[in-house]
């Protein structure tokens, strides 16, 4: 059942006037022949929202495909799961709105204000957020209603959004959260990205050029094929970051943070640990190779348990049979990095990148902690493609939205493990014990992959 709840509202004005209020009877029969017009049922109409003040409304769940709603005052307003495809939001204020799991697919939001929405996990490809200024008449003069022109989402919340192919020109997304969003072959040009949160974020083949990413956080995130030309830098944090085929073309680097060249010994630093191990830590020093390129090394058999490799570049290291049990991995580049039959028991390897890595027999079951719950291994938003896993021992590993397309799998135990929203499209599940696993949101899952490993 469809409401509306009806919050307080400030007098918002466009241009010395407020916007027309609609009543709670005229929109819920708007939205009724609205819906009877996105399904082609005799007597839909098309809902004519522009410049309503809709403000603090609940329109959670609601069919606006298609609608109209340029300069409409939407500040506050409850849009979750809301269908938004194709639909005209040009010049709209959605300053504060809740856009959570939204589907906004193709729609115009030229010179809309989305300041401080939350748009996490929503729904944006081919979307339209270029520049645009609305004009109204007053007295005979055109007048701009609100805004600057320029499309605004300073501080949006937009984790997790699916942004593929969108048009941002010039849009600002200063202080941003875009942390593992799609934004993978969209237009950036000279938006601002300042200080935006961008870990894990995906902007394979973008043009950025011009852009603003002064003091942003793009740990993980991919830049492969992207064009930076031109485009600010300054104090960014590029640890872990992809960046295969990325045109740096005069881009501004000072205080860039990039993966470092190791300024000791590495035998030095494993004597070390060694030494800090043996004592529980009374003497030596842990070892921190954090944002340390350590493209090719082989440290196999070794012992690194506990280690702090966080953002680390091990591109085709040889880590085989290499203990690094509770050490920390997260955001690592690890591509075609040689793991087999290591000890990853509670090892952290969040958003790590682990593309064509070799992982045979690696045991990644949980961490026995004396006197706590046993610690699991944190797959979560791991970079797994292609990578080799047969014979894996991954009991009651976290695999939250983990990328496992083309995984090989087989004989791998999954009892217990969380694969929630995990990508296994084309992945080898031949045999695997996956007892207990928790498959919801899944994609690409063989309808009899479970009862086959069972």
């Amino acid at each position: 059942m469809m409401s509306f709840e009806v919050l307080a509202k400030a007098d918002v004005k466009f241009s010395g006037r407020q916007g027309r209020t609609v009543d709670t009877d005229e929109l819920g029969r708007t939205l009724t022949l609205h819906a009877a017009f996105v399904t082609h049922a005799p007597g839909g109409r098309r809902a004519i929202l522009k410049f309503s003040n809709l403000s603090g409304l609940d329109l959670s769940g609601c069919c606006l495909a298609e609608a109209d709603l340029s300069g409409a005052l939407l500040k506050g307003t409850n849009l979750t799961r809301a269908d938004l495809r194709d639909a005209t939001l040009f010049g709209a204020d959605l300053t504060r709105c809740d856009l959570t799991e939204a589907c906004l697919d193709s729609a115009d939001l030229r010179g809309a204000t989305l300041r401080d929405a939350t748009l996490t996990r929503c729904k944006m490809s081919r979307i339209d957020l270029r520049e645009g200024m609305l004009m109204a008449s007053e007295d005979g003069n055109l007048q701009q209603t609100h805004g600057d022109g320029g499309t605004s989402m300073q501080g949006a919340k937009l984790a997790g959004a699916k942004l593929h192919r969108a048009r941002l020109s010039n849009t600002v997304l200063k202080e941003a959260d875009l942390r593992d969003a799609d934004l993978s072959g969209s237009i950036l040009v000279r938006a601002n990205l300042s200080k935006a949160d961008l870990t894990g974020c995906n902007l394979h083949g973008a043009d950025l050029t011009g852009a603003n990413l002064s003091g942003a956080i793009l740990t993980g995130a991919i830049l492969t094929a992207a064009t930076l030309i031109g485009a600010k830098l300054e104090g960014a944090n590029l640890l872990g970051a992809l960046l295969d085929g990325a045109d740096f073309t005069r881009a501004k680097m000072a205080n860039v943070v990039v993966p470092r060249k190791l300024d000791r010994n590495v035998r030095e630093i494993l004597a070390q640990h060694a030494s800090w191990i043996v004592s529980d830590g009374r003497s030596g020093q842990r070892a921190d190779l954090s944002g340390v390129d350590l493209t090719g090394v082989d440290l196999s058999g070794v012992d690194l348990s506990a280690a702090v490799m966080k953002g680390a570049v091990l591109r085709n290291a040889i880590l085989v049979k290499t203990s690094l049990a509770m050490a920390d991995l997260s955001l690592a580049d690890a591509r075609q990095v040689n793991l087999s039959c290591a000890d990853l028991r509670g090892t952290q390897l969040e958003r790590t990148t682990l593309i064509g890595a070799t992982m045979a027999e690696v045991r990644a079951g949980p961490m026995p902690i004396r006197g706590h719950t046993d610690w699991p291994t944190n797959l979560n938003l791991a970079r797994l493609t292609s990578a080799c896993l047969t014979n894996a021992e991954l009991m009651k590993a976290t695999l939250t939205r983990a990328d496992l397309t083309h995984a090989d799998l087989s004989n791998a135990d999954l009892t217990g493990a969380s694969l929630r929203e995990a990508k296994l499209q084309g992945a080898n599940l031949n045999k695997a014990k996956m007892d207990g696993a928790d498959l919801t949101d899944c994609t690409g899952m063989a309808a009899d992959a479970g009862s086959a490993a069972m």
